[in-house]
């Protein structure tokens, strides 16, 4: 595994533990202090904390979404693949366009209906 998967993993199980929470709450107070304070120092301060730690959360957990379901996808693929009657030609359905995609909904509707 790569740097960029190994940290965005560690830090996606961080950002699920309840700790991840209590900094979120952190934040969201000292942003509101800030506010009601009336300090533009303090609010600017307040303001980067959090826009800087929602900017790193965001392509972390993009990042292990993206990877889960792939993950995911490569399970359902093989069941395709594994049972009698199903229709290889759905493998990979993932990888094509929303309009190619909604045509083999229409026709699994169709050849199931």
């Amino acid at each position: 595994m790569n740097w960029f998967d190994e940290l965005s993993t560690g830090c996606a199980r961080f950002a699920g533990r309840p700790a991840m929470l209590l900094i979120a709450l952190a934040l969201s107070l000292a942003g509101a202090v800030a506010f009601l304070s009336g300090s533009d120092h303090f609010l600017g301060g307040a303001s980067l904390a959090i826009s800087t730690v929602t900017l790193l959360l965001l392509p972390i957990l993009q990042a292990t979404q993206n990877r889960d379901g792939a993950a995911l996808q490569a399970k359902i693929d093989e069941l395709i693949r594994a049972h009698e009657g199903a229709r290889n030609s759905l493998i990979g359905v993932e990888a094509r366009s929303d309009e190619e995609i909604e045509k083999a909904r229409c026709s699994e509707e169709k050849h199931s209906g």
